[in-house]
């Protein structure tokens, strides 16, 4: 009994052509809705029966500019560009609101990654004291918590 073999290289070339043929580009849109009540939201999604207010163009590569200066380097402080005027506005108050959402989330994340950590540092400590044990993969575990927990504190730092 002879089995058929298929040529590879050209089955998967076939399947990374029809995966790529149905690709389009992406478009980056926001439309801004206010419902009866005057409540305000923004969406990239259009929503049937309601009217965009305002479209919020592409802003694409070609409405960037190429900027031939060097890069900032850290210990300057890098200028504030000034927001552009299509883009929308929100008040102090939601915002305050958004930033305190934020850090609560934050900090439920840090509770739970503090907790994580303990628990690694806990498999650690007894990983260490059992023949054929991945001390690797132990300490892997430990570092990625710890780098958690930076990468939390210095996104809470950022908040208002």
């Amino acid at each position: 009994m002879r089995i058929q073999a298929f040529p590879v290289p050209s089955l998967v070339l076939m399947a990374l052509m029809t995966l790529l043929a149905g690709v389009m580009p992406a478009r980056a849109e926001i439309y801004k809705f206010v419902d009866d009540k005057g409540q305000v939201t923004y969406t990239n999604m259009s929503r049937p029966g309601a009217k965009p207010q305002m479209v919020i163009p592409d802003m694409g590569p070609s409405a960037t500019t190429t900027d031939t200066a060097p890069p900032a380097t850290k210990s300057r402080p890098a200028a504030k560009s000034p927001t552009p005027s299509y883009f929308p506005k929100v008040d102090v108050g939601t915002q305050r609101k958004r930033d305190d959402m934020r850090r609560q989330l934050l900090v439920e994340e840090m509770r739970s990654e503090e907790r994580n950590l303990a628990a690694a540092r806990g498999a650690l400590a007894s990983g260490s004291r059992q023949p054929g044990t991945d001390i690797r993969k132990l300490s892997d575990a430990v570092r990625l918590h710890e780098k958690n927990i930076e990468m939390l504190n210095k996104e809470l730092s950022h908040i208002r």
